[in-house]
């Protein structure tokens, strides 16, 4: 199993995983040409792209999606409202709307050549926002991204994954005193917003064992946060546990970190 991040945060969203023969696109928040560039320098060619699966409908997770799904023939996958909101950006007659796409409800299972697949709802201002648990056989990562606040469902995927993807999106005194106009601070701190560092360090403290883990801070804000502070924030709460099997990385705005199984095995 490989993921890659394609990119991360307000300006884009996109991460790869593969296994074997089968490479899902998880969000597409970049424009087709930066798209399909990153997936080259990712080693991946964007015609081998099985499927793109979508967490919600915004901007920065969709961009892309429907003029790769054309270009590429590759099938949308989401839960039918994410789908619906995603096909009111093109018009009337638009080859776009000949795409492939497979509704797939929040909290279902299914498969998609090597990998199974699982949804579970967030909360976030969208139709129908979800993490995904993802996995073959012998590993699993868990994506969250854009979740106004934890819970026990969220949680308890998390804690299943050796390889953790979880938003850290603003320091919040930083927000609060930032250059923000207070309705975006309100929606961002908000219940269906985004979360802080300090929740997403609380998260990861609450989830993790003695076992190896390997954790990617996602969706950091250029404006309310820096990879610094999100960094401090996880590693003081790793310290209190004394983990010493867990790698902790910043996923930035563009090409970022990269996960191998095999690399892992082979280290072992």
């Amino acid at each position: 199993m490989r993921v890659v991040s394609l990119a991360s945060g307000s300006s884009g969203n996109a991460t790869i995983v593969e296994a074997g023969e089968t490479t899902l696109l998880i969000d597409a928040g970049l424009n087709v040409r930066v798209l399909a560039k990153r997936l080259r320098e990712a080693g991946c060619d964007p015609a081998r792209v099985t499927g793109i699966v979508l967490t919600h409908e915004h901007s920065d997770h969709t961009t892309g999606a429907l003029q790769l799904a054309w270009q590429y023939d590759i099938p949308i996958m989401a839960d039918a409202k994410t789908l619906a909101a995603l096909m009111t950006t093109i018009t009337d007659g638009d080859a776009l709307a000949g795409v492939t796409r497979e509704a797939h409800p929040v909290g279902s299972n299914w498969r998609v050549g090597n990998l199974s697949l699982t949804s579970f709802p967030i909360p976030h201002d969208a139709v129908a926002p979800c993490g995904y648990l993802i996995a073959t056989d012998a590993w699993r990562i868990c994506y969250v991204t854009d979740c106004g606040v934890m819970n026990d469902t969220i949680l308890a995927q998390l804690r299943q994954a050796q390889l953790i993807i979880l938003e850290a999106n603003h320091d919040r005194d930083r927000l609060v005193r930032g250059p923000y106009p207070q309705h975006l601070k309100r929606r961002i701190l908000s219940p269906q917003g985004h979360l802080a560092n300090n929740e997403a360090a609380e998260a990861i403290h609450y989830c993790l064992d003695d076992g190896p883990r390997w954790i990617w801070l996602a969706h950091l804000s250029r404006t309310n946060n820096t990879p610094a502070l999100a960094r401090a924030a996880v590693e003081k709460r790793l310290g209190e546990r004394r983990l010493r099997s867990t790698r902790l990385a910043v996923m930035p705005p563009d090409l970022g970190p990269t996960w191998d199984s095999q690399a892992i095995f082979a280290e072992r």
